[in-house]
This record gives structure tokens, C-alpha cells and sequence, in this order.
């Protein structure tokens, strides 16, 4: 055991050597409250503190031989993780939660943007773990060529079984497993067959096929190779059939002798154990009951109807069926003693589940014989079926052909199958691509990337070179927290082999460590202030990440004051810096951009900001409001509009009027203004604040905003106004367009957007309404690509014009946006 410095734990584990455990191996946890943990000491890492509550559980669960020796938490090290040279170790809490891969209602779930929703669960779960605790790059490669051949130009699949492989073979093993579980079980070996099958005549050069089979290998620890595989599945889903009845062959229907005894009895007492073994295997079981059976109705026939043959009623004397089924109880009787009997005598009460006499009830010792000669053998073909699942399972384990095995990797097949052929459905749909990873390459190149929560047609790409840091600086709301996330979750995806939204010219490097520290919150469970756990994260970024590391710092600092919060926030912006790390520092702190960092680290910084855009009056040039574009470009920004953004959010005007007149008041403590060369910019912004919202809602505004949206390659876009009566041009018919409709009283404003190829019957079919449909007025546009261009377009421009606080009355078809798909 080698105890070195710079040891690392990442907070997350890493998946079990299966080669060493083999499959069903369990894992047993305990978890630690976080009371145990000890208190934050100067000089001792979290890391340590951490490993010391560890070793405080674990001792006391040693048992040892000598009862003389002890063991001391002293006698423990901390061992390097064992990751693959050139992969990505297993990503941190705070990493996965700003991704989206651990629960947190403020942002959007990562997995679930990985695939339609028809996706199974099982494959989210997998996806999940996959990005979790990233693979080497072999086996991500793999993946990489198993969803690309998938995406482009892959074969049919037959239906894809996932059973749950761990309680499976825990059902297995303790003799369990039901014929439900067995059928499971084989559905997934014949699908593996058939997936073989289909690979050998797709894949002529068994490139797709060596990669499916590497990831299986990572998977379940087990070699695995085409022919024997295929072999191994077929012999044990034979097994299996031989035992088990198929789906295909449930035509096994329970006794039934027409209106004698109602057939629920008999469903009753029989479909807990038909159709489970196949009939060749309970003979005896079957023969056993049918007589029993047959035996009962006879007896039924007799002494309740009054007949000799159970398939003839017509010369019974009871008019009506006079047989009760007492479910409780699983008996049959009658109600009364039938009044055409010789011999009343032979009738009386039966007795119940416990014992007691049923006195509204009638039966014969004939017919309580056969009824318990017939529960009887129900009974025995119940544990004959029963016996004959145990005996299955105990083949299964014991077979020196490697059923088990092949249990286990044909359920780990069906679940990657299943698991990149929809996730490469979901990258079709959504235009997502797969990026080129290579290692050695200082220089990523990422182009086009958009946010994996957005549709691309509603969102705003940016392409960049990344090499080195990216020091940050913009306005609040620019874009700027998400552009980092974008481009650490495209990194974490492209890592592992997946598909990520970005362009298909995309290059990066492969990096062995992806962190992400975002927003601060406290964490009163383990007693640390927001500010606390940001210093946490940040001594973890610092003891974990190198020249290789990919690392996404949003807002240090501003927990705690201003001035300690810069100089913190710079020197650790220097450190990273130095070690070589690569990513984006974003800051709200703009004094860190006068701090007297080394030259050296000053070379490998690239200043960038999110740019906005100034709307200005045509009259006089004065700037009437600011947008933000989103877009990443050189410079600094010195002004985070917080009055401009304060405003935009409903803050009170006389906030912002008494917050302008306090910045005159903010000085260093060398008594100088530090607001002095902002003071003009914080007066227009304050005074751009007062009326940045007052928007024009008339129908020449929404028409803009259509236009914009439907503008495209081919120049600005021009919508047509109908006027109220007036009838659209006849060159808009038969094409697919998006209209606005106001409607106008004396005292508000609505609007109503819709999309239609027919525009002349919708426009008469709205104003057909009356009242302020009769006299409203129109703008309409077509649109390229035809209805599913259209409701696109219909749907952001709802939620557009909601945004800027237009009345919509047609906010239902503002709900979603349907991905635009591939060109």
C-alpha cells in the first residue's frame, strides 16, 4: 500500500471489477449521517475529514481472529483511484448536480434530454450511471461507433428485453424465480440471438459488433465473442422452454362444464399454476385434476341438479342455476334442499375456513368428498409447478455451461442496444451530433453548441476555440452561467461516447477530470454556510484537477465581502491557471480585473464577455432598451446591469431610484468612489430600467416578432396585413403560414397566433365568432418547411410575445416546441 500526496476520493464510486466479483456480485452500503462528520479544522482536507468518519463506522464492523489484536484507524491510507490513464474520472456532487445528473428542481435533467419519451426507464438508469462514472476511452469509443452506426444507417431491432439482472439472479439463486421471470429471461436470450443474427448480415465487418461486444465485456465483467455467446444464449433459453410455457403457447384454459359449476370456481383453483410449466412435464398433475374434476361435477350434476349427465340439463326439475361459489371460503353449495330430492336426509350445512357451520348453505358428503379430492390435487399441481421452478433454477446455477452468464450478458446486451438505439432516435429528432475526442490535442474546438434543454430552433449557439481559461465577464442574465453548463455537459457526453448538442465539425480533447462549480446554497446538514460549501468544492477542484482538467468556476466569492471575495476569486483564478487547467471563470467581482495576477498566468487568460445589443430610437439615437444576444465574444465587461435586470423582474421603481442614490456612497477603504467611472453607466441604466419594459403591444410589434422568427437565410421576412372584412391574397393559399390575430375593444388589447394552410377559410372561420372577431385584423406570413415548420414557429412566438407581455389568448399551442429534426 503506497500512501502518496495528492490522494484522490472521488465523491462519487466508480462501477465494481466485475472480472473479480463476477455477476450478482452485491455491494452493501451504509450510510453515514452527517453529524458524524468532524468539524472543519485549518491544514485537514475534506477529504481526510471524510475518511476519518468512514474509518469510525468501519471499525467496529471488523471481526477479527486474534482477539488480542487491534486494528487503529492509523493502520488505514488512502489508495490513488484506480482510473484508466487518458479517461475521465467519475464526476463530483456538486458536478453532477449542475448538470442535471442528481436531482435538483432548478435544472433541467440531462438524462431526460437524452432520449424520447418513449425511452424505458431501464435505459435512463444506465445512461445515468454512464455519465456518472465515465468509461475509459475504449469502451466510450465503442459506444461512439455503436450510436453512430445506429444514427446513420442502422438495421430493424427485435423487441428488446431488459430484466432486472440483479434481482433476477438473486431470485435464481434462492430458488424463486417465477415462470413470468423465466419468460423475461428467455425473451432477452432469444433477442440477443436474433440482434447476433442481425449484426452478422448488416455488419459484414463486425465493426459495430466488436464494439457492442467491448462494451458488454466492460459491463459485465464476462468475455464475450459472437459465435459463443450465441451459443450459450440458445442453449440456456432451451433449457428454459423446455421447462417453462412460452407466451406463444398459452392455450391451457382451466376445467369448464358449462353451467354445473360456475367456471370462476375452477379459474379460481386453477390459474395460480396453469400455464406456467408445460403440460409435458406434469402429465400426471394434469390427468390428476381433470379427473377430480370431472369426478366433482358429476357428484354437482346429481345431488344439486337432479341430472345423471353433466352435458344434459334439459331434464333437470331446478329452473334456475341453483349453485353458490363461496369465494372465501372455496367451496360450492346450495341454498336450500332441492324439493324434488327423495332423501332430504343426505343434505346439510357445510362448514367454513374456520370451522363454523354455514347454516344458509346446503352441500352432500358426495360432493364435499369430490370438492376436497379436487382442491387436493390443485394443491399438489401448484407445488408440482412450484418444484419444478425450483428445480430449473438450480440447472441454471449449477450447469457448468455458464447459464448464468449467459443470463447475465444477454440482459446487459438488450439494455445497451436499447439504450444507444434510442438515444441515437433522440440525437435524429433533435440534430444532436457526435463530436470527434482525441487525446494529445491541446486545443478544443467547439462548434454551434446549444443548451441540451432547448430545441435548436429556439436557441442561441456559439462556436469557440478553447485553450486555456476563459476569464468571463457580463451582465446578469447574458447567458453566460449557461454557455459554461452547455459546454460542460457537450464535454461530459462527447467523453463518453454519446451524441451532444453541438456542431458535426466539433473537436475536443479528452480530459481526466470534468468540474463544474455553480450557484452557492447552504448546507445546513452538514453544517456549512453557502459560502462554506463553496470553499469545500473549491479546495476539491484545486486538490483534484490538473493540466488536463476541464473546469467551469461561476461566481466565487460572492458570499462572503467584496474585497475578500475578489482577491480570493483571483488568487485562485492565478492557481488554475498555472496547474494548466482549461475552461471558463465567470465573475461578477469586476476588481479581480485590476489584481496584480503573474505575467505568467495573465499570457493563458482570454478575456471574453456575453455581448448585448442596444435598441435605440430612430429619431434621436437615444438607447430606448437592451437585448441580450447571448453570443460569446473578446472583452471585459465592467457593468453587470443589476438595476437594468432589477427592473426586468418587477423590482419597484423607487428601489431602483434609491439604490441609484445610494452607489454615489459606495467608496474603497482608501476613501476613494469605486463607482465613479460607473456612475454614468449606472444613471442610464437606471434610467434605461424605468422604461426598458415599455413596449408598444400593437399588432406592428407582434408582426415584428413573427418576422423575426420566420426570417431566415434568404433575407428579412415581410408579413402581410389583412385588414378587418378584407380577404388574404390569393398567392398565400395552399402554404403553410403563422397569422396574428388583434382584437381590439375600447379598453384592452388581445392577441390570438395561429398556423394554417387554408388562411381565407380560418380567417372567415374566426370572424364567424362576431363581436371582436367580426372587425379584426390579421398579419399573416408563410412559412418554409411546411405545418411542422409552422407550429414552430406558432409555438415561440406565443411564448415570445408572452414574455414581452402581450395579452395571448392562445397560450395552449405556446406550450412546447417540437424538435426541428435533421436537414
Amino acid at each position: 500500500i503506497i500512501n502518496g500526496d495528492n490522494v484522490q476520493l472521488p465523491f462519487l464510486s466508480s462501477r465494481n471489477d466485475a472480472s473479480s466479483n463476477g455477476p450478482g456480485s452485491r455491494l452493501r452500503k451504509k450510510i453515514l449521517s452527517p453529524s458524524l462528520m468532524p468539524d472543519p479544522t485549518p491544514g485537514v482536507s475534506e477529504i481526510e475529514r471524510a475518511s476519518q468518519a468512514i474509518l469510525r463506522a468501519l471499525l467496529p464492523m471488523i471481526e477479527i481472529d486474534d482477539g488480542n489484536e487491534s486494528i487503529l484507524s492509523d493502520d488505514f491510507v488512502l489508495l490513488r483511484n484506480n482510473q484508466e490513464s487518458g479517461g475521465t474520472n467519475p464526476l463530483f456532487v456538486e458536478t453532477a448536480t449542475q448538470l442535471g445528473l442528481l436531482s435538483n428542481p432548478n435544472i433541467p435533467s440531462l438524462v431526460q434530454s437524452l432520449f424520447p419519451d418513449s425511452a424505458p426507464a431501464p435505459c435512463r438508469r444506465f445512461l445515468r450511471r454512464w455519465l456518472l462514472t465515465p468509461p475509459p476511452p475504449a469502451v466510450a469509443e465503442s459506444m461512439s461507433m455503436l450510436v453512430s452506426a445506429l444514427k446513420e444507417d442502422g438495421p430493424p431491432l427485435p423487441p428488446l428485453r431488459v430484466p432486472p439482472v440483479g434481482k433476477v439472479l438473486s431470485l435464481i439463486r434462492a430458488g424463486q424465480a417465477s415462470s413470468h421471470v423465466f419468460r423475461d429471461i428467455c425473451a432477452s436470450l432469444e433477442a440477443t440471438i436474433s440482434i447476433i443474427d442481425q449484426f452478422a448480415l448488416w455488419d459484414k465487418r463486425g465493426l459495430v459488433t466488436d464494439s457492442l461486444l467491448e462494451i458488454l465485456i466492460f459491463e459485465s465483467g464476462l468475455s464475450a465473442e459472437p459465435h459463443s455467446l450465441r451459443s450459450r444464449c440458445f442453449d440456456c433459453a432451451t433449457i428454459i422452454k423446455s421447462v417453462v410455457m412460452m407466451q406463444n403457447d398459452f392455450d391451457d384454459p382451466s376445467s369448464d362444464f358449462g353451467d354445473i359449476i360456475p367456471k370462476a370456481y375452477f379459474e379460481r383453483n386453477e390459474e395460480p399454476w396453469r400455464g406456467r410449466v408445460s403440460r409435458q412435464k406434469m402429465l400426471n398433475s394434469y390427468q390428476s385434476v381433470e379427473d377430480a374434476a370431472r369426478e366433482l361435477a358429476d357428484c354437482v350434476a346429481r345431488d344439486f341438479w337432479g341430472v345423471s349427465d353433466v352435458n344434459d340439463l334439459s331434464s333437470s326439475q331446478e329452473q334456475k342455476n341453483p349453485v353458490v361459489q363461496e369465494l372465501f371460503n372455496n367451496i360450492i353449495a346450495i341454498r336450500t334442499i332441492p324439493k324434488w330430492t327423495t332423501d332430504p336426509s343426505k343434505y346439510y350445512h357445510p362448514r367454513d375456513r374456520r370451522g363454523q357451520i354455514l347454516r344458509t348453505r346446503y352441500t352432500t358428503e358426495a360432493v364435499e368428498q369430490a370438492l376436497t379430492a379436487y382442491v387436493d390435487v390443485c394443491d399438489q399441481a401448484a407445488n408440482m409447478v412450484t418444484s419444478k421452478l425450483t428445480q430449473l433454477s438450480d440447472d441454471l446455477c449449477n450447469s457448468p455451461d455458464g447459464h448464468l452468464a449467459a443470463i447475465v450478458q444477454s440482459a446487459h446486451t438488450n439494455l445497451i442496444l436499447s439504450t444507444a438505439f434510442h438515444h441515437a432516435s433522440a440525437a435524429n429528432i433533435k440534430d444532436w451530433n457526435l463530436a470527434t475526442t482525441q487525446d494529445g490535442i491541446e486545443l478544443s474546438r467547439f462548434i454551434d453548441v446549444w443548451p441540451y434543454w432547448m430545441d435548436k430552433s429556439c436557441a442561441v449557439s456559439n462556436t469557440f476555440d478553447l485553450n486555456g481559461m476563459f476569464l468571463l465577464t457580463s451582465p446578469n442574465m447574458s447567458g453566460k452561467s449557461t454557455l459554461m453548463r452547455s459546454t460542460a455537459s457537450a464535454a461530459l457526453l462527447s467523453s463518453c461516447g454519446l451524441c451532444a448538442p453541438v456542431g458535426k465539425d466539433t473537436v475536443m480533447r479528452r480530459f481526466d477530470t470534468i468540474f463544474v462549480r455553480g450557484a452557492s446554497a447552504d448546507v445546513p446538514s452538514e453544517n456549512k454556510s453557502a459560502f462554506g460549501a463553496e470553499m469545500s468544492d473549491i479546495a476539491s477542484l484545486l486538490r483534484s484537477c490538473g493540466d488536463k482538467s476541464l473546469i467551469f468556476v461561476d461566481e466565487i466569492g460572492r458570499g462572503t465581502s467584496p474585497k475578500d471575495g475578489t482577491c480570493l476569486a483571483g488568487a485562485v483564478l492565478e492557481d488554475i491557471v498555472s496547474q494548466g487547467m482549461t475552461g471558463m471563470f465567470a465573475t461578477h467581482l469586476h476588481g479581480i480585473l485590476d489584481l496584480p495576477l503573474n505575467d505568467n498566468v495573465v499570457s493563458c487568460i482570454s478575456k471574453k464577455r456575453m455581448a448585448v445589443s442596444e435598441v435605440r430610437n430612430n429619431e434621436n439615437g437615444e438607447c430606448i432598451d437592451i437585448q441580450w444576444t447571448y453570443k460569446l465574444e473578446d472583452g471585459v465587461c465592467r457593468d453587470s446591469m443589476a438595476l437594468f435586470t432589477a427592473a426586468k423582474f418587477g423590482v419597484p421603481q423607487r428601489i431602483l431610484d434609491r439604490a441609484k442614490e445610494m452607489s454615489f456612497a459606495f467608496q474603497d477603504d482608501d476613501g476613494t468612489s469605486e463607482v465613479d467611472a460607473l456612475q454614468q453607466s449606472s444613471s442610464s441604466t437606471c434610467s434605461l430600467a424605468a422604461q426598458s419594459f415599455v413596449v408598444d403591444h400593437n399588432l406592428e410589434t407582434a408582426a415584428a416578432v413573427l418576422e423575426e422568427f420566420v426570417s431566415g437565410e434568404d433575407g428579412r421576412a415581410t408579413a402581410c396585413h389583412v385588414p378587418p372584412t378584407w380577404s388574404p391574397p390569393a398567392s398565400m393559399e395552399g402554404r403553410a403560414c403563422v397569422y396574428i390575430i388583434e382584437l381590439k375593444d375600447e379598453d384592452s388589447r388581445s392577441y390570438y397566433v395561429g398556423e394554417t394552410a387554408s388562411l381565407s377559410l380560418r380567417i372567415s372561420q374566426h370572424r364567424a365568432k362576431g363581436g371582436k372577431w367580426k372587425h379584426s385584423t390579421v398579419v399573416a406570413i408563410n412559412v418554409r418547411g411546411g405545418k411542422s415548420a409552422a407550429r414552430n414557429i406558432e409555438s415561440v412566438t406565443i411564448q415570445k410575445l408572452a414574455k414581452m407581455g402581450f395579452e395571448v389568448i392562445s397560450v395552449k399551442d405556446g406550450t412546447s416546441v417540437a424538435p426541428i429534426g435533421r436537414n
